[in-house]
């Protein structure tokens, strides 16, 4: 069960968990094209995602991602396929750029298209409802935010995500960032969650980017013994 729930997670602010409240920019559309791994006490699980955020209106920016999802363990084997589609549209209804302060919501739903009996999908669809906030101030940014899911699956249990992510630009080139967070149990027979990822972003043209970071877990950590996430981005 815990297998199925972690597979359908949102890579909220990619290559981070936790997200941003600034929206891709109007009529502009970034893809992700992204690798997601961790590793836990059963095996390993991710995705590979094709992940496209455009700017479809004022301060709006619309969310779609197809997930390939796959995990092994001694018990089943080798598993892939179609995962959990996700849907969500980020709002930034506050921003003051003189102050490097907003904030969005970004309410998100994942269609249960995943095969949950091959530990590929939820089952059934889930809500994800965060809230997120952002100072900036020279090359320094800081967010942090918190999200209630709402999982009706059997065996699951609703749960909050917690996060705080501080990130700082060298030159326009790179960005260096490192993020804590923490997550209720998500399933009736699991414990709570608390983890760290340290990750980058490099420009490497003025339209292409590599996103990467790498974590554990503190609390929890059979849920979380190693994780890794790397994308190529394009801005479009």
């Amino acid at each position: 069960m815990l297998a199925a729930c972690c597979c359908t997670i949102a890579r909220a602010g990619a290559p981070f968990q936790t997200d941003d409240p600034e929206p891709v920019d109007l009529h502009h559309t970034e893809v992700n094209l992204a690798l997601q791994q961790t590793r836990t006490n059963a095996g390993p699980s991710g995705t590979m995602a094709a992940d496209v955020n455009h700017g479809c209106a004022a301060e709006t920016q619309c969310h779609f991602l197809v997930p390939l999802a796959f995990n092994g363990s001694s018990g089943s084997g080798w598993q892939s396929g179609i995962g959990d589609i996700e849907v969500g549209v980020k709002y930034r209804f506050f921003h003051r750029p003189d102050d490097g302060v907003m904030a969005a919501i970004y309410p998100t739903v994942f269609l249960p298209t995943g095969n949950a009996s091959r530990g590929l999908g939820n089952g059934r669809a889930q809500l994800l409802l965060p809230l997120w906030l952002q100072k900036s101030s020279g090359a320094w940014t800081w967010d942090a935010g918190a999200g209630y899911l709402v999982n009706r699956a059997a065996g699951a249990r609703n749960s909050w995500y917690l996060g705080l992510l501080g990130q700082r630009s060298f030159g326009d080139r790179l960005k260096l960032g490192g993020e804590v967070f923490h997550r209720t149990a998500l399933a009736q027979d699991a414990a709570p969650t608390t983890g760290f990822n340290l990750g980058a972003t490099v420009k490497l043209t003025e339209s292409r980017n590599l996103l990467l970071a790498v974590g554990r877990g503190l609390q929890g950590v059979a849920a979380n013994r190693f994780s890794l996430y790397a994308a190529y981005q394009l801005e479009l």
